[in-house]
């Protein structure tokens, strides 16, 4: 259960804030201008893009609290909880977030956090699949790495220029071979 206090507030935006909370979330009046939304985290994307809509809404405003239960908990924190969970399960359906480089303040206050996944993907038993790169040579720079002079047509006129302009038969040109 996470529970977002806000208000009073001189913002514009307030009343979209008090709606949107009602909208969402089980909203109550706490005191004049002083609501609160609560939100019961479970498998339900909308609730969390809920909670993360209100958050990035009213946040900044002072008089926001978050709390988690009965505890305090960062405002900050809590909305990029919600706003993981919420991709995460339109993706998925789960959580699948990768922990190879530790566990991000965010998860903590997340209901899908699986500290056992999190423990194996720091200790590097579910490692993510290699990167294979391929680099290709040129038939220019494989002839020279054979020792092989270029061909005479492909070498260079001393006295030529390079053009300000390409040429439109150098634009024409799609084969790997430079143009005539």
């Amino acid at each position: 259960m996470v529970t977002v206090e806000f208000g009073p507030s001189r913002s514009k935006r307030f009343g979209k804030a008090v709606a949107e909370a009602r909208s969402v979330g089980v909203c109550s009046k706490l005191a004049r201008d002083r609501y609160a939304a609560r939100f019961v985290l479970g498998r339900d994307r909308g609730t969390y893009a809920g909670l993360a809509c209100l958050l990035e809404r009213v946040r900044h405003w002072r008089a926001t609290e978050v709390y988690e239960g009965d505890g305090p908990v960062s405002a900050y924190h809590a909305k990029e909880m919600a706003w993981c969970a919420s991709s995460q399960l339109k993706s998925f359906g789960e959580c699948r977030f990768r922990f190879d480089w530790g566990v991000l303040p965010r998860c903590s206050l997340c209901p899908l956090f699986d500290a056992q996944r999190a423990i194996r993907d720091a200790l590097g038993e579910n490692g993510p699949p290699g990167m294979v790169f391929e680099i290709r040579f040129g038939p220019r720079l494989q002839a020279l790495l054979r020792g092989e002079s270029p061909s005479s047509s492909e070498e260079l006129d001393a006295d030529w220029h390079v053009p300000d302009f390409a040429p439109k038969e150098w634009r024409a040109s799609t084969s790997e071979e430079p143009p005539p």
